[in-house]
């Protein structure tokens, strides 16, 4: 009997429609008495022992017209080999959640975040990006915001008008926990805003100099900006943290992520394309940063240390992702908390392990910590929005 046949005959028992030699085979299964058991078969075992299961099902058992009393032996052997799948997956779901019950109760699920996000114009006004429809959502300086369909936020110039640039008007957008939003500013360029995130920025640029500020995380997409005479208009970005980690990065057109929040022990800048230029605000030390590599600006030193890293990983985030590479295990819990809107609560000693692994951002939170789990270095418990991380 393979599996399909297996499953048919479930089904069959279910509906009341099977022979009294079917109904023997089912009922002699009690796979709810494996709960109580244990194993100590590793996963390679596990594996081998499935495959061996079904081999030996097909072999020993054909629910072929023969006679009764030929039958009850094959039906037996059927049962073992039966109780016996039931026992190894059992085992083996065991060892991968370490403890199901702590974060595997329907009632506990906590869904990933979304595109949310409030936009505050110059004025004071607030609108609620979450909200708000789809289309023109105000105007201002001669420039026109638009919300679109896909969570994006357009700046563009209106067509009837030139923006005001002498008097800049400043406009700030903030994503809250469990939100994240793209803003396409009116020079061409374009951010996308991670979770507990604001960034501030004129509605219409000057043809000197394109400067916003940021707190929190952002992956930008420079677009190159020329004044009349040709020469290049700088973008610069703020990042203002305090603790002597706040930096100014200044780029000309190229492709960067930075990471700047106040719970982070450092302001890490990492460039993927082009090439950037940090400044320690506090020491005013600089450094010009490769494609491939991350600068590091911490409150214990006014440098700027820069290291090789693999670019791409800084921004799996904006891809749909969370990419922990030898991560230590507040700075998991913390992009956690942001992203799916959840208080962190350690309890016992200290776990002082890195953890490693990719997974999707729009998985339940149960999913991600049952991926840590498995390491058997941490456990967790929900309460409510509460997680308790245990060693």
């Amino acid at each position: 009997m393979n599996k399909a046949e297996v499953e048919k005959l479930l089904e069959r028992y279910r509906n009341g429609l099977c022979t009294e030699d079917e109904i023997a085979l089912v009922e002699s299964w009690h796979l709810s008495e494996l709960s109580s058991r244990e194993s100590n078969l590793d996963h390679a075992e596990l594996n081998d022992a499935k495959y061996q299961i079904w081999n030996a099902i097909e072999e020993e058992t054909e629910l072929k017209p023969v006679r009764r009393h030929m039958l009850w032996p094959k039906l037996a052997a059927a049962a073992v080999v039966l109780f016996f799948i039931g026992f190894v997956i059992n085992n083996q779901l065991k060892k991968q959640l370490i403890n199901p019950q702590q974060i595997s109760n329907a009632e506990k699920i906590i869904k990933p975040g979304g595109n949310k996000a409030t936009l505050t114009l110059a004025d004071g006004s607030k609108i609620s990006l979450t909200d708000a429809t789809n289309g023109v959502i105000a105007k201002q300086a001669g420039i026109n915001i638009t919300k679109t369909s896909k969570g994006e936020l357009i700046y563009t110039i209106a067509s009837h008008s030139a923006p005001n640039v002498k008097n800049a008007v400043y406009n700030t957008i903030e994503t809250p926990r469990g939100g994240q939003y793209q803003i396409n500013l009116p020079d061409g360029t374009k951010v996308w805003l991670n979770a507990e995130s604001v960034l501030k920025y004129p509605a219409a640029f000057s043809s000197e100099e394109r400067k916003v500020e940021l707190k929190g995380e952002a992956y930008f997409e420079v677009a190159k900006l020329t004044d009349k005479k040709g020469a290049r208009v700088p973008f610069k970005v703020k990042s203002d943290i305090g603790a002597g980690r706040s930096q100014e990065v200044e780029v000309l057109g190229t492709h960067f992520n930075i990471n700047a929040y106040n719970n982070e022990p450092s302001n890490k800048t990492t460039l993927l394309e082009g090439s950037v230029r940090i400044k320690n605000l506090q020491s005013n030390i600089s450094q010009l940063l490769k494609p491939g590599q991350q600068s590091i600006i911490a409150s214990s030193s006014p440098s700027v240390r820069v290291e090789i890293v693999d670019a791409e990983e800084s921004v799996t985030w904006k891809d749909g992702y969370f990419s922990f590479n030898e991560e230590n295990l507040a700075t998991i819990m913390n992009k956690i908390a942001r992203w799916y809107n959840v208080e962190i609560d350690y309890r016992g000693n200290k776990i002082n392990k890195t953890f490693g692994g990719r997974i999707s951002r729009f998985n339940s939170v149960n999913e991600v910590l049952d991926m840590l789990q498995t390491t058997g270095a941490v456990h967790f418990k929900i309460e409510e929005r509460r997680i308790l991380v245990m060693p």
